[in-house]
This record gives C-alpha cells, sequence and structure tokens, in this order.
C-alpha cells in the first residue's frame, strides 16, 4: 500500500508505454497489487519477480504462495529458493512434465530440480 500512495497517481498511475515515471520495480510491484485485489479464480505469474534483487524476489515468491486469495495461484518462476512453501512443483523441459511433487521431495530425489536447485545455490 505504501508504494502506492507515493505513486504519482496511487492506484490510477498508468502502467506500460504511458508509465513512463516508473521504475521496472515499481511497474512490477503495481501490477501485481491490481492482480491480487482482483482476487480472480486462478491468477496465472510467469516470473512476477524478475526485476527485483534476489532477496526481495524470494520474499515476494514466499508472500505470493502464502496469499490468502480464494483462486489457484499457478506460479512460473526459475527461481526456486522459496518454493518450499508451494503445495505442489512442476517441473517442465520442453514442454513435457518430467518431475512433480513438493519441494522437500523433489531435493530429496535425483532429478532435473534437484540440478536446478544445485545451480542455482552455486549461483548464489
Amino acid at each position: 500500500a505504501e508504494v502506492v500512495e507515493e505513486l504519482p497517481e496511487g492506484w490510477d498511475t498508468v502502467v506500460g508505454a504511458g508509465g513512463r515515471g516508473l521504475s521496472g520495480g515499481q511497474r512490477q510491484r503495481l501490477l501485481l497489487a491490481r492482480a491480487l485485489l482482483a482476487d480472480p479464480p486462478v491468477l496465472v505469474l510467469d516470473e512476477p519477480a524478475e526485476a527485483l534483487d534476489p532477496v526481495a524476489a524470494d520474499a515476494l515468491t514466499r508472500d505470493l504462495l502464502e496469499w490468502p486469495g480464494g483462486g489457484t495461484l499457478l506460479l512460473v518462476t526459475h527461481r526456486l529458493a522459496a518454493l518450499d512453501a508451494a503445495d505442489e512443483v512442476v517441473v517442465l523441459d520442453r514442454g513435457r512434465i518430467v518431475q512433480r511433487g513438493r519441494h522437500g521431495e523433489l531435493l530429496a530425489a535425483p532429478g532435473a530440480y534437484r540440478d536446478l536447485w544445485d545451480a542455482e545455490l552455486l549461483a548464489a
């Protein structure tokens, strides 16, 4: 809410080509807030934290996974650090499901998820 209050026109701030005064992070947060307030039955978010630094991105992902909305959240992300709060993780490779389960289960088994996790740890 405080981020929105700081914007030139609050909730009505123009986003997109006309939103020239907004940073990428501000634009992304405003769009995300609008989507969450709409409380749709299904909310699909594709890399919602990509414009954020790693710490903020993980915090946002955790907050989204604990979202009290009444619908289903489908979160598409390459950042795995905060997925321990997800009900289910589905791993895709070239459009096919190669693994699915909870974060801990997927880390315990050899496969694509653990490989991605190891790569993320090395990059940190």
